[in-house]
């Protein structure tokens, strides 16, 4: 199955679909953006770098998310909303990074992964 997501991401590049997809958000690390640079156009190459970022950016977003549940642990209600907005989140992220029944476009997963623990990033009272 991860040959079959590469194999697909390389589909979406060449035919333009994922341009937006190549432009990385903020807080991907400066490994995965090397990564791309030394990728070029190699579609494969790319999906490659994808794959190995979206531990990183899940681990932020699981971060970001656990933090701001910690600090509305004294409004239920809140919780009970960022919640649901995040589990509505991770089921519009995975339907838009869908290409079929069994692939996924990772480098999708990277960027919207990233941008989502941005946002939640941006939450976090200090």
């Amino acid at each position: 199955m991860k040959l079959k997501i590469i194999v697909t991401a390389s589909v979406l590049v060449l035919t333009g679909a994922s341009a937006q997809a190549q432009v990385a958000p903020a807080g991907v690390s400066d490994r995965y953006r090397a990564c791309q640079a030394r990728a070029g156009s190699n579609t494969v190459q790319q999906g490659i770098c994808a794959q190995s970022e979206m531990g990183a950016q899940d681990a932020r977003l699981n971060k970001a998310y656990q933090e701001v549940m910690r600090q509305l642990a004294k409004t239920p209600d809140k919780r009970l909303a960022l919640r649901a907005e995040q589990r509505s989140w991770l089921k519009a992220r995975d339907y838009e990074c869908k290409v079929d029944q069994e692939t996924i476009n990772s480098t999708c997963l990277v960027t919207k992964t990233a941008t989502r623990a941005n946002e939640l990033e941006r939450m976090i009272r200090f």
